[in-house]
């Protein structure tokens, strides 16, 4: 019985593991495929010839980053 159960963990410790390695997998194509979008709104934040307005942008562009990838 204790072989059993010695295999069970360790089948639920693998399935975990891929699971969690799929996770991490998932959130590196979002980043991947959203952070383009965000350096090109870096670039268009430069274009805004109002300074306060340009960091008010920016500061909104952080936050969305930030909450987006888990950073704040």
């Amino acid at each position: 019985m204790l072989g059993y159960r010695s295999t069970m963990c360790s089948r639920q410790h693998t399935q975990a593991c891929l699971n969690t390695s799929l996770s991490i997998r998932q959130e590196i194509q979002r980043f991947e495929s959203v952070h383009p979008s965000i350096y090109a709104l870096y670039d268009l934040v430069e274009l805004v010839p109002d300074p306060l307005l340009a960091q008010q942008i920016r500061d909104h562009v952080v936050a969305i980053e930030g909450n987006a990838f888990g950073y704040v």
